[in-house]
């Protein structure tokens, strides 16, 4: 024991004793609760982004649904909730432990996290057969009343469609300090390239606005407003009544997301709404918005090299993976990523729209070059060809040389 200590602080070692009748019982509760009800104990990953919390919880919570048993779902973190009217709703399905209880409760749970991990917690299917199960969650009669009335305050008529546009904006990164909750420093991200511009989303708002669907632009924090000369029918909710439960009911009730890169896709797929994912910089994904259970596309920014403009071919991207994601990376290649352009996220939005209404229309050779373009991906991280999931087709014509 006195080994154990060594180098250790006085107050490390008070905190410990405190500490360690706390974790004891936590301990022999949790093994005479799983007696009666078999119990999941799962530790986020926590960032600071709500697709951190919120997609382990809802997955967890299918994956669940699917058994016959009844579990106790327990949800671990390490800092705050980043949506107070999300962990409401899972709270309804699950403990939820995080900075909203004491830290010496927490440091207890810590100390037996090893024994509890390797008891209690499942192992997470992969998420393509999570996504398409029905969502772990329901909005409550208070919910959906507060719904109608955002949905009135927005001057959206009852029954109308509307599209959701998200965009992850250097502004958010910015705004995530050490002592904001989120336990780690994010403000190097605001000058990431995979920042995005919604001027470069304008023109697709604009295009959905003059059919007559109502855009609503959504974001915790964004940069600055949309123009005061915009559609009438483009509504900035991010600026003007932007809320927590606001953005859960706006997610899980549209009519799809076009999501530009940030967490808010998490809040349509958790509904199992569409998603069209623009500007997809991490080519080697194999969950998340890519395993969706209704219909969706999605499109990458692709690389052009410095030295002579020419793009990188698909294949190469796929071999570059995650690492390919950061700008050193890219630098040092001699790498430039190239965002989507607003005319390739209007036809992606185009065929979505089409799509959902029964009438997009594929040939023998869009089919093909759905997959040539999977084949792209090396062997150990290629994804399965999914009949809900495409890349963007008139995407995949237009680089159709990269393939």
């Amino acid at each position: 024991m006195r080994k154990y200590f060594r180098g250790r602080s006085v107050g490390y070692v008070l905190r410990f004793v405190l500490t360690a009748p706390l974790a004891l019982i936590i301990w022999i509760g949790i093994e005479v609760i799983n007696i009666f009800r078999p119990v999941y104990i799962v530790g986020l990953s926590y960032k600071g982004r709500i697709t951190q919390y919120m997609a382990p919880m809802e997955l967890h919570l299918r994956q669940a649904n699917i058994s016959r048993k009844k579990y106790l779902m327990i949800f671990v973190m390490p800092a705050a909730t980043p949506n107070e009217a999300v962990r409401t709703i899972y709270r309804r399905h699950s403990l939820i432990i995080d900075s909203h209880y004491s830290q010496i409760f927490r440091s207890a749970f810590s100390m037996v996290s090893v024994l509890l991990k390797r008891r209690f917690t499942p192992d997470l299917q992969e998420h393509r057969f999570l996504w398409p199960l029905e969502p772990a969650t329901t909005l409550d009669a208070t919910e959906i009343e507060y719904g109608k009335t955002l949905m009135n305050k927005l001057g959206i008529p009852d029954g109308k469609h509307y599209v959701c546009i998200g965009v992850k904006e250097a502004a958010y990164y910015a705004s995530i300090i050490p002592d904001g909750g989120y336990g780690q420093d994010m403000r190097h991200q605001a000058i990431d390239s995979r920042n995005v511009k919604i001027a470069n989303y304008m023109f697709v708002a604009t295009h959905l606005a003059n059919f007559g669907i109502y855009v609503v632009r959504i974001g915790s924090v964004v940069s600055a407003p949309l123009p005061k000369d915009r559609h009438p029918m483009i509504i900035d909710y991010a600026t003007e009544a932007r809320s927590e439960l606001g953005d859960v009911v706006l997610g899980a009730n549209c009519k799809f997301l076009i999501n530009g890169t940030t967490g808010v896709w998490v809040f349509s797929a958790a509904r199992n709404r569409p998603i069209v994912s623009c500007d997809v910089y991490e080519f080697g994904y194999k969950d998340d918005m890519l395993g969706q259970g209704s219909p969706s596309l999605w499109m990458l920014r692709l690389l052009r090299r410095r030295e002579n403009t020419h793009l990188v071919r698909f294949n190469e991207i796929a071999a570059g993976g995650q690492e390919w994601a950061d700008d050193k990376v890219l630098a040092n290649l001699g790498l430039e990523p190239i965002p989507n352009t607003p005319e390739e996220i209007l036809d992606a939005v185009v065929e979505m729209n089409d799509w959902i209404d029964g009438k997009l229309e594929l040939s023998d050779f869009d089919e093909e070059l759905q997959t040539k373009f999977y084949n792209c991906y090396p062997p150990e991280t290629r994804l399965e060809k999914n009949p809900l999931v495409r890349i963007s087709p008139s995407f995949l014509r237009k680089y159709q040389d990269l393939l």
